[in-house]
């Protein structure tokens, strides 16, 4: 009897996490930690954390700088905010692990992580077998075809395959007015990534909220029941749905669309706009800053806490956390 052919053995992989750490001090330390730490206890494969610090605080930089799993990226700085600022570092950062020879890319923020040991296998299985790409969808915020850069996971043939940026921008070409129209994406970090796809008639795997419970629509969400983003972002937050589903927004659109060209009529529009909306906006956000402090002190003082309950597993007794939330259930859940 011939023996057996020998197996051939798998290539392992090699994970390139990719993060923009945007940290000061204080309690941003705190959760830091909590992201690297998760990092490394969920990750089984062989990995390294890909990071632009360049708007980090010189205390985050000495912990990024003492792991032996992060390399500090040296990216020239720049004056773009937001989004395209976002984009600007994830854009230099796939540069940095291509050349390192990365077979495959993870996005993270620093207020996303990993929450089970199955996540590399869940994104892996999710990611759509004709792109290589599978991330987080925002669905509850009113995302339709919006790859999420809190988790965004690719092969490396997705980056050789396609002359892709994260950037939010337009490339002012016709076919991505018409991807815009089709789908009605807002535009934010990622939305190029879905237009490529589009473009060459290709998916991409989804990851869903699969909270149990919410303390609030978007901030605080599990996907897939894998991995955690906090996303409460900063001060005076106010998102996307909050604007939908605001009735002077609602009702101030026709103003908002009105094609004012000359400078006193644009004067005049966001004059009226501001009146109309800056009482709701304000309330909109004082709720978001109350639920987002919640979260973000549940989450660093007992994370595990936080996860179960989100998770639907709450303590038979109630804790001090739930008894907070009930205390501000009136804007928790609206």
């Amino acid at each position: 009897m011939q023996p057996e052919p020998a197996q051939e053995a798998a290539i392992p992989k090699k994970l390139a996490i990719l993060v923009v750490y945007h940290l000061r001090d204080g309690t941003d330390m705190r959760l830091l930690q909590l992201h690297l730490d998760r990092i490394e206890r969920h990750t089984a494969d062989t990995y390294k954390v890909f990071a632009a610090t360049n708007r980090a605080s010189i205390d985050a930089r000495e912990v990024l700088d003492a792991r032996s799993d992060v390399i500090i990226c040296d990216i020239p700085s720049t004056e773009l905010r937001g989004s395209r600022e976002h984009a600007y570092y994830l854009d230099a950062l796939v540069q940095f692990a291509l050349a390192d020879g990365a077979s495959h890319f993870i996005t993270l923020d620093v207020d996303s992580f990993p929450i089970d040991d199955r996540w590399i296998g869940v994104l892996e299985a999710t990611a759509d077998p004709g792109s290589g790409l599978a991330a987080i969808l925002r669905s509850e915020n009113g995302d339709v075809d919006l790859p999420h850069p809190s988790c965004t996971f690719a092969t490396r043939g997705f980056f050789e395959r396609f002359n892709v940026s994260f950037s939010p921008d337009s490339d002012f070409v016709p076919e991505f007015r018409r991807f815009l129209r089709a789908t009605r994406q807002a535009g934010d970090t990622g939305i190029r990534l879905a237009y490529v796809l589009w473009s060459a008639g290709l998916k991409w795997g989804q990851l869903h909220r699969s909270n149990a419970i919410d303390v609030h629509y978007l901030m605080a969400g599990i996907y897939d029941d894998v991995v955690f983003h906090l996303g409460a972002g900063g001060r005076d937050a106010l998102f996307r749905r909050d604007r939908q589903t605001s009735l002077p927004h609602r009702l101030s659109e026709p103003i908002e669309r009105f094609p004012a060209r000359r400078a006193f009529a644009i004067r005049i529009k966001k004059r009226l706009l501001r009146m109309i909306r800056s009482r709701a906006e304000r309330t909109l956000i004082e709720t978001n800053n109350v639920i987002a402090e919640l979260s973000r002190d549940w989450l660093l003082s007992d994370p595990d806490g936080l996860l179960a309950y989100l998770r639907g597993n709450a303590p038979t007794q109630d804790s001090e956390w739930i008894a907070k939330l009930r205390s501000i259930s009136d804007v928790a859940h609206r």
